[in-house]
């Protein structure tokens, strides 16, 4: 199943609380059907609106790809660092030397 995308616009409310309370809702009720949500909180570029989003998610399908993830990182074939910073070879100039 993919993931459910709910979108709750200041417009269609009578404020910008009143919108992001109705998202706070519904946030309930999908995560008491065991749903993972991830709310946001946008703004219309055209109007400065306000824009209160959900994106539900099964915890099921998270936890797969949680254990698909971990078990990548364990194999060292085909193993790539995701670091965006480079590793210097040697020692750093930081490091005190141990005799």
């Amino acid at each position: 199943m993919k993931p459910i995308q709910e979108t709750f616009l200041e417009l269609d409310w009578e404020d910008a609380d009143e919108a992001r309370q109705a998202r706070d809702t519904r946030a309930e009720e999908l995560q008491a059907q065991g749903f993972v949500c991830v709310l946001e909180n946008l703004y219309n570029a055209v109007d400065g609106r306000q824009v209160f989003m959900i994106v539900a998610t099964e915890a099921e399908k998270i936890d797969a790809l949680r254990t698909r993830d971990s078990n990548r990182s364990d194999s060292r074939d085909g193993f790539r660092s995701r670091a965006l910073v480079p590793k210097r070879k040697g020692k750093s100039v930081a490091e005190p030397e141990i005799c």
